[in-house]
């Protein structure tokens, strides 16, 4: 698996589980799935490929701000109930930090 694959997978877990738990929603709402549609673009575009840091410590910010503001949100509200529901995506993201 590449690491724009494993990117992708993360992002939409966060996104599924933010619209699931925070929004009420059993499948991905309208806003939801256009969110992660533009973060998969952004992936697919990314111009450091499978060498990029984390889009949080990267130099080129490819969001427009208005999905960069909504991205944070899924995020900072994701982010820590990924190590409830998928551990091994989030230790491997943490590690990642602390590489780059």
């Amino acid at each position: 698996m590449t690491e724009i694959e494993r990117e992708k997978r993360t992002v939409e877990r966060m996104i599924k589980l933010y619209c699931r738990h925070k929004e009420g929603n059993r499948v991905l709402c309208y806003n939801c799935k256009n969110l992660k549609e533009y973060a998969f673009a952004r992936l697919d575009n990314c111009p450091f490929g499978d060498n990029k840091s984390s889009c949080k410590k990267c130099k080129v910010h490819c969001y427009k701000s208005d999905m960069r503001d909504k991205i944070r949100e899924v995020m900072r509200y994701a982010g820590p109930r990924m190590l409830l529901y998928y551990p091994i995506d989030a230790i491997s993201h943490i590690i990642k930090e602390f590489k780059t």
